[in-house]
């Protein structure tokens, strides 16, 4: 007999179909047990002793379904994650931006910001390069799918791991744009927050109302797509790169074998290909 401890192929079948309808993410046959973990405890509140009843249960209520999305979806991160990425934006992207004196403000998208570790470290050196730079502005989007995450994000508050890269290799970093303490966590200045905002979005569909950006990090979540809805997913992106702008994705994730408007500047880092073939000028 079925259990909260087993899931039978049909039943996986039918949650992995919800899931995608939900998501977009793929759930590959090997995941299955990852699925139960998840899962099970979810059903043990509800009182539920089987994926049928929840399975029927997810049909009739929307906000189980999201707490579904919020369950299954992974966010894994913290600040400063991946260090050759920021060296790049701090180094290179964003003091050219400045060169070009563009009369408006450095516009970043977190594609994929789960907990918001990501958002908050683009703040910090933005906020770094704004005390140095005369007029330079800047604003961040962190999106999600997992209204969970979002909320973290919003809150932005943060102890151990999250933070504690950054506070051992980016110190000096760490102490002026941090504030608060081991025992009640860590924030951004209010400087940095007033620049971010966070909004639940799924990638699957076109992020509205919003201007260009000129850096979109989609980091680490590609992995989890088809590749005909990773191509759906850089569609949308591209549409909201500007021309001079930068997309970073993960280590893991390459754009080789998907048909997109993007080429390599370096690996995991791309820029939009014109219209014309040629590279964005």
């Amino acid at each position: 007999m079925e259990s909260s401890k087993t899931m039978s192929d049909g039943d996986f079948a039918k949650l992995r179909a919800i899931v995608y309808s939900q998501t977009g993410i793929n759930i590959g046959d090997s995941r299955r047990s990852l699925l139960v973990t998840r899962l099970r405890p979810r059903l043990r509140d509800l009182g539920l002793t089987d994926y049928k009843a929840y399975i029927s249960r997810l049909s009739q209520d929307a906000a189980e379904r999201q707490e579904l999305t919020n369950r299954v979806t992974t966010n894994e991160t913290y600040f400063y994650r991946t260090p050759r990425v920021w060296t790049y934006f701090n180094e290179v992207y964003v003091p050219g931006f400045i060169r070009k004196a563009q009369n408006r403000p450095l516009r970043v998208w977190s594609a994929a910001a789960s907990t918001g570790e990501e958002a908050y470290t683009t703040g910090v050196f933005l906020e770094e390069m704004r005390s140095r730079a005369d007029r330079f502005e800047y604003a961040i989007l962190g999106t999600d799918i997992s209204s969970r995450v979002i909320d973290v994000a919003t809150a932005g508050l943060y102890k151990g791991r999250p933070v504690a890269r950054f506070r051992q290799d980016r110190p000096d970093l760490f102490a002026r744009h941090m504030t608060g303490s081991d025992e009640s966590g860590w924030q951004v200045t209010s400087q940095i927050r007033s620049r971010i905002r966070f909004r639940q979005h799924s990638l699957l569909d076109p992020l509205k109302n919003t201007a260009q950006f000129d850096v979109i990090f989609l980091r680490n979540v590609l992995i989890y797509f088809t590749a005909a809805d990773q191509e759906v997913i850089l569609k949308h992106a591209r549409s909201l790169l500007h021309p001079d702008g930068v997309l970073f994705i993960g280590e893991s994730e390459s754009l080789k074998h998907i048909n997109t408007d993007f080429e390599q500047v370096e690996p995991i880092i791309y820029r939009p290909v014109s219209r014309s073939g040629g590279p964005a000028a």
